[in-house]
């Protein structure tokens, strides 16, 4: 009688059973590496998917022109989804960084469909490699009794892996862990990249380039002529986008000086960005000012008040609510599509174009906002509106009716610089203070504006547009001298030149 069946029969079984389920570990491993890689295009671009061995469930999107990616534990199970974009859509990128929800919206709905059927497909090819190295294993297995137990084990086991790992993955499947992934990176990309998430202060070659650039361009502006010896001083900035990088060498430029922050701290609002940006954005000054943008949320706004941050307006009633800042009256007006529910479902309006009738959503909100300013007694000096739409619309409708107090407005949303004067009117935009996010860092400029006051009155006197690209290490500064620009105090605009272009100061006619 052979050796093998001398053997004990309970330990024949047990050794023929962890032979079948070795094969099929074997077999998925080996289906999934001749998988061919499955392809998806979707309104940001073709999207490729692979799935491999992993000792824990982890989904990884890959870059591959820019060296760089992210992870998230989004689901428990034993395989690894890796997505790599293959081709770009540029176009439908830059409207979703100017808040074309609709873009987001189909592409997260293409990602997620295109996904769900590459793992299938993949868990397919992982059976039928199981299936051959059990039916190649069963050709070789001489005893017949053991061929049959080999392939009944083989062929359960083929189905509860794949069954299971499936089940087990959409159970554990969590969305919420893309708002807190690992970013990775190679070679020269590491430095931009990995310090976003989770580190105490958030230093890069990204962010040290910017401090350096900021230096320079804060010593240029010191030393250029202005036309009153003191003034008082604030800065600018919004439209953070979660962008960490730039929160310490901003902090170096502000100094002791008030930095009003206009909106749009996070990309969604949610928790994870709460509690990632509400210190760091309290580390910007001393005296730091916010009012919420369409991104934002009450409980990212709420997270920034308890770090310290002063929230001007009530998301709650649309009210805005008041404060003094060098000696000024500031009014902040909080974002109409603030989002003051619980959570962040993904159904909530971002832009106005979220909505039913967008046009009708648009002038309902600037007619409240020029309701409640009308309401403010005194009559402020500054206001903080962040959608550069509504603050646009307040400037004219007082500029209509013949509004001579000086009033400045502060603004944001289009990450575009700009100044506008409407007679007694100015309404100032300083761009992108987080260069549209994390995600477009490299790709959008950083923009922020310092404006001085006269000492003597509530006017004011000229903005410094600062621009910079820290990846190249492009940048331009611009002192916008508001007499100088519209001396007969009628209506004019100027908007900063993109880096290495001539500016561009224009009059129109009121």
């Amino acid at each position: 009688m052979p050796f093998w069946q001398r053997q004990p029969r309970a330990l024949r079984i047990a050794l023929i059973a962890g032979l079948a389920v070795a094969l099929v570990a074997a077999g998925y491993a080996l289906g999934w590496r001749l998988a061919p890689r499955s392809t998806a295009d979707t309104a940001i671009g073709r999207v490729s998917f692979d799935v491999s061995v992993s000792s824990h469930g982890e989904a990884t999107a890959v870059i591959p022109v820019a060296d760089w990616g992210f992870r998230a534990d989004a689901f428990d199970g034993p395989f690894e989804l890796r997505a790599e974009l293959r081709s770009l859509e540029r176009s439908a990128l830059a409207r979703a960084a100017d808040g074309d929800l609709s873009v987001l919206t189909t592409s997260e709905d293409q990602l997620r469909s295109a996904a769900q059927s590459a793992v299938l497909e993949e868990f397919a090819w992982g059976a039928a490699g199981a299936l051959a190295l059990l039916g190649v294993a069963a050709l070789i297995f001489r005893d017949r009794r053991g061929r049959r137990l080999l392939l009944a084990v083989g062929g359960a086991a083929t189905v509860a892996l794949g069954a299971g790992s499936l089940a087990l993955a959409r159970y554990t499947f969590d969305a919420a862990a893309f708002e807190r992934p690992t970013y990775f990176a190679n070679g020269a990309e590491l430095a931009r990249i990995l310090d976003v998430a989770e580190n105490e202060r958030a230093t890069s070659a990204y962010g040290s380039t910017f401090g350096s650039i900021l230096r320079s361009i804060g010593t240029i502006l010191a030393e250029a002529p202005t036309p009153a010896p003191e003034s008082r001083d604030l800065y600018l900035g919004s439209d953070l986008h979660a962008n960490a990088l730039v929160v310490e060498p901003l902090s170096e430029l502000v100094g002791d000086h008030p930095f009003l922050l206009n909106g749009d701290f996070g990309q969604r609002g949610g928790v994870a960005e709460a509690r990632l940006l509400a210190p760091r954005v309290s580390a910007l000054g001393t005296d730091v000012i916010a009012t919420s943008g369409n991104h934002d949320t009450s409980g990212l706004m709420s997270a920034l008040e308890a770090q310290g941050v002063e929230v001007l307006g009530d998301g709650a009633t649309g009210a805005p609510t008041t404060t003094e800042v060098i000696g000024l009256d500031l009014a902040g007006f909080p974002d109409p599509l603030e989002w003051n529910g619980a959570g962040d479902p993904d159904s909530r309006p971002i832009t106005f174009d979220d909505l039913d009738d967008p046009a009708a959503a648009a002038d309902a909100a600037s007619a409240e906002l020029i309701e409640e300013f009308d309401r403010l007694v005194p009559p402020p000096d500054l206001v903080m509106i962040h959608q550069e739409s509504l603050a646009r619309a307040l400037a004219e409708a007082l500029d209509e009716r013949g509004y001579e107090r000086d009033l400045v407005i502060l603004t944001g949303h289009t990450h575009r610089q700009r100044l506008e004067v409407h007679n007694s009117i100015v309404l100032v935009n300083g761009g992108s203070v987080g260069a549209g996010g994390i995600f477009d860092a490299g790709r959008e400029p950083i923009g922020l504006a310092q404006l001085h006051f006269e000492s003597a009155l509530p006017r004011l006197r000229s903005v410094d547009f600062i621009l910079a690209e820290p990846f190249s290490g492009a940048a331009q500064a611009s002192r916008v001298v508001i007499d100088a620009i519209c001396p007969e105090g009628e209506r004019c605009t100027y908007e900063p030149p993109e880096i290495g272009t001539a500016a561009l100061a224009e009059g129109e006619p009121g």
